[in-house]
């Protein structure tokens, strides 16, 4: 009795401490180029959607955190929508 007690304390315990959240971002942005053309000038408007890149390069799409740790990825992409020269420069954020 007294073991399997011991066992099923053990598993929750590393249950709740290895339980992880997860967020998934990523951003766009429209571009409308103006194309000339024999009848005159053409509107043309594309979304383009994508991820942002970590300091060394590397993709940073989606982030793992345990529970009583704070996001960091919604802050990464906040501080780009701040900073760029983007008007329409919007992100969307997930949790998975």
């Amino acid at each position: 009795m007294f073991r399997s007690l011991y066992i099923i304390g053990v598993v929750g315990l590393v249950l709740m401490t290895s339980c992880e959240k997860c967020k998934r971002c990523s951003y766009k942005y429209t571009v409308t180029t103006i194309q000339q053309t024999v009848n005159g000038e053409v509107e043309k408007t594309d979304t383009l959607s994508g991820i942002l890149q970590d300091e060394s390069g590397a993709n940073f799409s989606e982030e793992c955190i345990k529970k009583d740790q704070e996001f960091t990825i919604e802050q990464y992409y906040q501080n780009k929508k701040d900073t760029t020269l983007l008007d329409n420069f919007s992100f969307t954020c997930v949790d998975l």
